[in-house]
């Protein structure tokens, strides 16, 4: 019954926080991602964007705030009661209303809303396996299959899924606890590679039914991200060539010799 589904998730989130914590106390992280595949993994290497997930203070069971990396509100992820699994995703300060998240115990799934690149109805399936580990998967307009990871917490796009060395695994994404015991996370994602809202929505998910709140943390506060101009191409030479406009000012007077050297 619906009226059930949120606070079965949330004994099973306090749960999976319990045996997270003695799982890394015990040195035994690995075990949380064990898998065996011969697929090629392709790193995370340059992310674009990073958000923070955090829960509202005063109302910490029905909203969660989104921030951007400028400490910008971009998104409210609100529900109607703290006995509700559906919730809604509202850009912020316009609210529209970008998705709608059901989060319940045997139901996950994403309905997004006024997507431009035509996402509806999707489906967030438990996996687990030899092969895949233990993930949270989905398919987007692209026709890939995406999964969130258990330990890692990498999303991964999926090329050739069962393919054995045929298959390739690129990790577009990563979610990261900020603080132990506390509902706050990072997510850092490449915005070329996935689009964020479907990110957002389904990583959503597995904070509240997957990962727990459990997991070591370091304090090295935000992930820097490189500082680019979005609308301006950087080659990869262009810090080493470029050159600045120098204006001199000399007296008349005084003859000393100027002298300007290449290094």
């Amino acid at each position: 019954m619906p009226i059930f589904g949120a606070p079965a998730v949330r004994v099973q989130s306090g749960l999976i926080t319990i045996a997270t914590y003695f799982i890394q106390h015990a040195y035994l992280k690995p075990i949380i991602d064990f898998r065996s595949s011969d697929a090629s993994f392709i790193p995370l290497e340059n992310p674009t964007t990073a958000l923070y997930i955090r829960r509202d203070n005063n109302k910490r069971q029905t909203l969660v705030n989104v921030f951007d990396q400028n400490g910008q509100k971009v998104y409210t992820i609100e529900r109607e009661s703290s006995t509700s699994p559906v919730w809604s995703l509202l850009s912020f300060p316009q609210r529209k209303e970008v998705a709608t998240i059901r989060a319940g115990f045997f139901l996950t799934a994403v309905d997004f809303h006024n997507k431009a690149i035509g996402l509806q109805h999707r489906q967030v399936n438990s996996e687990s396996g030899i092969t895949v580990g233990r993930m949270r998967t989905f398919y987007l307009d692209d026709g890939h299959k995406y999964g969130w990871t258990r330990g890692t917490k990498y999303l991964e796009r999926f090329v050739n899924p069962g393919g054995a060395d045929e298959e390739i695994r690129e990790r577009v994404a990563k979610v990261r606890l900020m603080r132990q015991w506390k509902f706050d996370y990072e997510m850092i994602l490449d915005e070329n590679k996935v689009d964020v809202e479907s990110a957002l929505a389904t990583g959503f998910i597995c904070m509240l039914s997957f990962w727990g709140v459990g997991d070591i943390t370091e304090t090295v506060g935000p992930t820097k991200l490189p500082v680019t101009r979005k609308d301006e191409p950087v080659s990869e030479n262009a810090a080493a060539t470029a050159i600045p406009n120098i204006t001199l000012v000399l007296d008349s007077s005084n003859d000393a010799d100027l002298i300007v050297e290449k290094m």
